[in-house]
């Protein structure tokens, strides 16, 4: 049975999403479980997002309290989640996405879940269904740290963990580590590690949200007619996000004292700088090659190589314009 003294907030996190936002506002606004705070924040978009927010929040005649805020210039994610607990009032806070629809009963499901936990839980977080940009349904999503099995050690030093747009959270978790200090950070992969070192990590495996895929500027379509140059871009501002992600766990680690985990990120963190550089080739071949052995990092180095020349033979190749003739109509 549901606890009806559980406070909860449904925040709704947006930015430029104008063609998506109406359908996850709805999605909000249809939420079985009551009393509910919905907030509906704003990262000063550029285009109609927010007048849509505004325009629907005013019309809203249901039982649950809604409270729009649009930040006065764009904080980026990472403060934008920072000001999360700020402006929520909610024991428990379950997060969505501006193109995402979360399904009806997705709060009463997890304030389930955390009951049943006798509220112990500092995260639960579930499996989606994957849609494209049309609302097409495409297959069922399982987080990484699931579908895999993982250990707090492979958590540890893993750039996948849970799916952030499924996600819920308790005020425990900034209480215990402050906000996220490095910008370049993804939420979901430092909440959910910080939770795991908590023991308040839950999951619930009935899909619970309508996942927007490739609605972003990564698409696979988008990767797919990239040159070189392209692709090696794209992997350091990859990497600059997980070696953020390193050292923000690096200082959760270090708050709590758990060094063994700290040993693990600081020898991924080497790994990670190591094939940066030689994906940029900044440097001397043999003298980082004697580098990499002294620490022990030859096969690092030498994958890390082989892949680069793989990306530099085969990716021209596959972007040469066809020479196939057009055949008229």
């Amino acid at each position: 049975m549901i606890d009806d003294k559980v406070t909860v907030t449904f925040f709704l996190i947006t930015y430029n999403q104008e063609k998506y936002i109406h359908e996850a506002v709805e999605s909000a606004f249809s939420q079985t479980y009551s009393p509910l705070e919905i907030v509906i924040s704003d990262d000063c978009s550029k285009d109609g997002t927010f007048r849509i927010i505004e325009k629907m929040a005013a019309e809203y005649k249901g039982p649950h309290r809604i409270v729009i805020n649009r930040n006065k210039e764009n904080l980026g994610l990472i403060r934008h989640i920072n000001r999360i607990t700020e402006l929520s009032s909610g024991e428990l806070i379950i997060c969505a996405a501006g193109d995402d629809i979360s399904l009806p009963h997705r709060t009463e499901r997890v304030v389930q879940k955390y009951v049943e936990s006798n509220r112990k839980a500092s995260l639960i977080h579930s499996a989606v269904y994957l849609i494209d940009n049309e609302g097409n349904e495409l297959d069922m999503r399982v987080p990484p740290v699931i579908s895999q099995g993982m250990k707090i050690e492979e958590m540890a030093v893993c750039g996948a963990l849970i799916i952030g747009a499924a996600n819920a959270f308790t005020r425990k978790i900034e209480e215990k580590f402050g906000p996220i200090q490095y910008d370049k950070c993804f939420e979901d992969l430092v909440i959910g590690f910080r939770s795991a070192l908590l023991g308040g990590f839950e999951y619930i495996s009935e899909p619970l949200v309508r996942y927007r895929h490739e609605a972003g500027i990564s698409s696979n379509s988008d990767m797919q007619k990239q040159t070189y140059d392209q692709k090696i871009n794209r992997q350091i501002k990859s990497q600059e996000v997980f070696l953020a992600v390193l050292s923000q766990r690096m200082k959760d680690l270090k708050k709590i004292g758990n060094v063994d985990l700290l040993q693990l990120i600081v020898a991924k963190r080497s790994e990670e700088l190591l094939k940066r550089k030689v994906w940029t080739r900044n440097y001397r071949f043999f003298r980082l090659l004697s580098y990499s052995a002294k620490r022990g990092l030859t096969r690092v180095f030498v994958n890390a190589y082989f892949r680069g020349m793989k990306w530099r033979i085969f990716m021209p190749l596959k972007n040469l314009p066809s020479r196939r003739p057009t055949i008229s109509q």
